[in-house]
């Protein structure tokens, strides 16, 4: 019994006809009526009685009728999820990001991917660079958000995200209120900032505010996460992402004169080259581009 016996039936039962089913699917009258016969054999009995010019089917094969098209449907729909697979509509997709990436561009990508392919399940885990790093090594995900530049040669670089990082304040700040009424230089702002927070968002951002700091200037260095929760209990003044700054109700950007343009990069890097990743990363990585 094989699909092509289960069509044949199907649609000599459709079309009353085995010469219309020989027809519609572009064979042969002999080729259909040695699959009816064949299937019957493996029945045991036969499917169909002749009435004048058309057929109608016996008792077996109303007994059988259900099941055949049962089995053609679930065919069919094993055929729709292959060809799916194949082209990356269906599928796992293994992520490893930033704590601080998460939210804004990531998230949207993340919801974007969940509406236009919901049949790719996606699973995330967040770490540090290293951690992530070692995620790809020991096969726990496949695609890496983390900061860039980085000194793994071995690893393949899919795509960057630039955002820029901006000093920031909760609106109560002293040298926010001071804003209101005057523009501000850094020169200015890190004396007043008590503290002034650095965070280390790459090597280039961390460089930057070291050289801004003068003796005597009150100063610490925290995680980026913590940065953001000192500000929000209205303490410093840090270096914070537009997305970090945007989901905080108190947090506001400081409009500095001389301050240059500091990015952050995110590289989205895997282990093997973008042809070598199953094509539901790949749909996944055209969503970013």
């Amino acid at each position: 019994m094989d699909l092509n016996q289960l069509q044949a039936f199907d649609f000599v039962v459709r079309l009353g006809s085995i010469s219309k089913a020989a027809r519609y699917l572009d064979l042969s009258q002999p080729t259909v009526t040695l699959r009816i016969q064949g299937l019957e054999k493996k029945i045991g009995g036969p499917l169909f009685t002749r009435v004048g010019r058309t057929v109608e089917l016996s008792e077996l094969g109303k007994g059988f009728l259900p099941y055949a098209r049962q089995a053609l449907d679930f065919l069919q729909k094993g055929v729709e999820r292959v060809q799916s697979i194949r082209d990356g509509k269906v599928g796992h997709v293994t992520i490893g990001t930033l704590p601080t990436f998460t939210t804004g561009v990531f998230s949207s990508l993340i919801q974007k991917s969940h509406e236009q392919y919901p049949d790719i399940a996606l699973e995330i885990h967040t770490g540090h660079n290293q951690q992530i790093i070692e995620m790809l090594y020991d096969g726990s995900v496949m695609l890496g958000f983390i900061t860039h530049p980085y000194f793994n040669t071995d690893l393949n670089k899919y795509w960057i995200f630039r955002e820029p990082l901006k000093l920031a304040a909760h609106y109560a700040h002293p040298l926010v209120k001071m804003m209101k009424n005057k523009t501000l230089s850094i020169i200015e702002v890190l004396p007043g900032s008590k503290p002034f927070i650095l965070v280390d968002w790459n090597h280039e951002s961390l460089q930057w505010q070291k050289a801004q700091l003068q003796p005597g200037t009150d100063y610490i260095e925290l995680p980026p996460l913590t940065a953001l929760d000192f500000l929000e209990n209205g303490k410093g003044v840090a270096l914070l992402t537009g997305d970090l700054i945007a989901k905080s109700d108190t947090i506001v950007e400081m409009e500095i004169v001389d301050s240059p343009q500091i990015i952050r990069e995110i590289a989205v890097v895997g282990l093997v080259s973008a042809d070598s990743l199953p094509t539901s990363y790949n749909t996944f990585l055209n969503l970013i581009k």
